[in-house]
């Protein structure tokens, strides 16, 4: 049955009993309840998927649905209103890692989760270079959320991890980096990452644009630099100063490389590797890493 017939039957009930009518076209001319407007509207908008979608949305509402109904419900959804997007697998453990969910809550943007995943990996990715010595950069560091998992792995040893931001946002795109970006964006304030930071004691700012600042570190070494500043010239920048000062088996991880709105991005890490032996593996994170050898 379609929303249509559906809902003219209610319409009909309705009439019966002295309510509103009509809630789609030619059914009627009298004022209709909002939710069957909605419903309505749904079904003139999709109608291979309004069942569908009102159906599911139900079954997922329901006092006992389980979990597995809930994720179905959310997966239908999506295919139908954005079926581009492909839903990952069904009880992934980094959902039950209620310490991680917690530090990932107390520190992004309010609602903001869409950096859970990159997150985690790069969470796991610094387990992996525990036997390293050497230290860890961050390129563009906005108000610390990848510092704080930095500061947390190495608080165990005598490394540092050192922090490049402008702290004025992006500097000016070129056209290579596309009309995502403008200058400014993502501006905020050298206080705001001292304070997500205040339990940690093993990190060094170095506030000024990419890459004013990097020769005070020009005698370290380095397990790891993390690369989030989203455009050309300071990704090509910052490979360009550390990757001669990675530790074999250190890792270049650029946070921006698989995301149609940072092309600039790639673009710099592709040029740079492109002669270099090492080669680059994207994740579906959006992630992309290079293993020095």
């Amino acid at each position: 049955m379609t929303f249509k017939r559906m809902i003219g039957r209610i319409s009909r009930t309705m009439q019966r009993t002295g309510s509103a009518t009509h809630p789609c076209p030619g059914l009627g001319a009298e004022p209709i309840p909002d939710l069957l407007r909605l419903a309505c509207e749904i079904e003139a908008l999709a109608p291979n998927f309004a069942v569908q979608i009102l159906g599911t949305l139900k079954r997922g509402l329901e006092p006992d649905a389980s979990e597995f109904d809930h994720y179905l419900a959310a997966e239908a959804l999506c295919t139908a209103v954005y079926p581009k997007y492909k839903f990952s697998e069904y009880a992934r453990l980094l959902l039950e890692d209620d310490e991680f969910l917690a530090y990932y809550a107390r520190i992004m943007d309010p609602g903001n989760w869409h950096s859970l995943d990159r997150k985690y990996t790069l969470r796991e990715l610094l387990k992996l270079l525990a036997h390293l010595g050497g230290d860890v950069a961050e390129c563009g560091v906005y108000k610390g959320a990848s510092a704080y998992l930095m500061c947390r792995a190495l608080e165990s040893s005598p490394a540092l991890v050192h922090l490049f931001d402008s702290f004025e946002g992006l500097a000016e795109p070129l056209p290579i980096d596309g009309p995502y970006w403008q200058r400014g964006a993502l501006t905020t304030s050298e206080d705001v990452l001292h304070d997500t930071l205040r339990e940690f004691a093993n990190y060094r700012v170095y506030k000024g644009w990419i890459p004013e600042r990097f020769a005070e570190v020009a005698d370290r070494s380095f397990r790891l630099v993390h690369i989030d500043v989203d455009l050309y010239e300071p990704t090509l920048a910052s490979l360009t100063f550390f990757y001669p000062r990675l530790l074999a088996g250190g890792i270049a991880l650029l946070d921006d490389y698989g995301f149609k709105t940072c092309p600039g991005a790639k673009w710099a890490a592709d040029e740079f590797f492109a002669a270099k032996p090492e080669r680059i593996a994207m994740l579906p994170t959006g992630q992309a890493f290079v293993i020095k050898r």
